[in-house]
């Protein structure tokens, strides 16, 4: 069984899990912003690859926490749902990189006004290892946004770029350096542009631990950032493929 996490980086790989596994990985992010608010999230996502090449999506934020302006509120957040197509497998020999896409609505179920969210995101994903056993993993994403489509004033337009770098430190446990930018707030981040490092660690085949720092470097971003998660996974349907 191959998981597949999403975590802690923005930008995710092309590949998925292995068919017939659910994956769930549960999170929590927190940005002190600018003075005197700062963004505390609480986010679990449930995967299952039903084909081979194909990932079903569930994402619902149990606990938001938004301070800024003047208004603060806490509750339950919107939540996801979307899939991802892996149109090309990477081949680790060969130049052409692993290519997916995603989409993902968010649909307006936040238990505030101020959690409130109703949009949508479109994915392209692109990876590439490197090195004599790939050991390096270079894994680019950009997206386009549309958001806050709740509000009086109708839906915003915006995008999300990420460039991220895995290193395989030792089979279970790999390295994490990235930089990312979007002008929206999405993946549970405020606007801005970013530097990441972080480190998942696979314990067994079913779990695994992930977690990092990031920091801003524009001038609307929030200045730091935490990260922590966990992912767990179940092979729910058995893959014939595999034998072949």
């Amino acid at each position: 069984m191959n998981l597949n996490p999403t975590r802690p980086t923005i930008a995710n790989s092309a590949a998925i899990q292995s068919r017939g596994v659910l994956q769930i990985e549960t999170g929590y992010d927190a940005y002190p912003r600018n003075p005197p608010g700062n963004q505390q999230t609480l986010d679990t996502l449930f995967t299952y690859t039903p084909l081979a090449r194909l990932r079903l999506d569930f994402d619902w934020s149990a606990f938001n926490h938004q301070q800024g302006d003047g208004v603060i509120a806490d509750g339950v957040g919107t939540i996801q749902i979307g899939g991802k197509v892996e149109a090309r497998k990477e081949q680790y020999h060969k130049f052409s990189p692993g290519i997916a896409f995603q989409y993902e609505a968010e649909l307006p179920s936040a238990s505030a006004g101020a959690l409130q969210g109703y949009g949508q995101q479109a994915i392209l994903l692109l990876n590439h290892h490197y090195g004599k056993n790939g050991d390096v993993d270079v894994i680019v994403n950009g997206s386009v946004v549309q958001s806050d489509c709740q509000t009086a004033t109708g839906c915003r337009y915006g995008g999300q770029q990420s460039l991220a770098l895995s290193f395989h430190l030792q089979k279970e446990t790999r390295l994490y350096a990235e930089v990312f930018g979007q002008n929206t707030s999405q993946s549970n981040t405020p606007p801005g542009t970013y530097l990441f490092g972080g480190l998942y660690h696979q314990f067994s085949d079913s779990f695994g631990i992930d977690g990092g720092v990031r920091f801003g470097v524009s001038d609307h971003s929030a200045p730091i950032g935490t990260t922590i998660g966990f992912i767990f996974g179940k092979r729910l349907q058995h893959d014939a493929s595999a034998k072949h």
